[in-house]
């Protein structure tokens, strides 16, 4: 049998140990890469968040602009088509069918009391979807007013 001396038995007992610390060490490295290219990837990716999120508050206030014109358009729209249905009631109330109709009906006063509502349409701005809303809901009251009235 091979008989180690004291000092050959440290000796290989410090190169094992020293294997052991390599293996460690190299394990550390790997671990510190994987973190690294990980903190690479996401700094990539928050670089492309910060570039989407710069192109969206450039485009912002474009669009801020572009819903306020369509928005616009819209109520302009909404205010030609109640004034032309205005005009029509207003004309078929001039009608004298429709006023002798009125007059012989139970719902005269009702009737008195929804018709002739001013006609906003003199206005040239372009009114507020309140005001839209209000002219609306009186216009149904005249049309239902009217069918009421004439059938019954």
């Amino acid at each position: 049998m091979d008989r180690k001396t004291l000092p050959e038995i440290l000796k290989d007992a410090d190169s094992v140990g020293a294997s052991q610390d390599q293996k460690v060490k190299k394990r550390k490295n790997r671990e510190y890469k994987k973190c690294a290219k990980k903190m690479k990837m996401i700094g990539e990716e928050n670089e492309k968040i910060e570039e989407e999120n710069g192109f969206m508050l450039q485009m912002l206030p474009i669009n801020q602009a572009e819903i306020k014109q369509q928005k616009a358009d819209f109520y302009d729209s909404q205010n030609e088509i109640i004034s032309e249905q205005e005009s029509l009631v207003a004309a078929l109330l001039q009608e004298p069918l429709v006023q002798d109709l009125l007059a012989r009906s139970d719902q005269l006063e009702l009737a008195q009391g929804v018709m002739f509502s001013p006609n906003a349409n003199s206005d040239a701005r372009v009114p507020s979807e309140d005001e839209l809303k209000h002219r609306l809901e009186i216009l149904s009251k005249e049309i239902e007013v009217l069918c009421n009235v004439m059938t019954a």
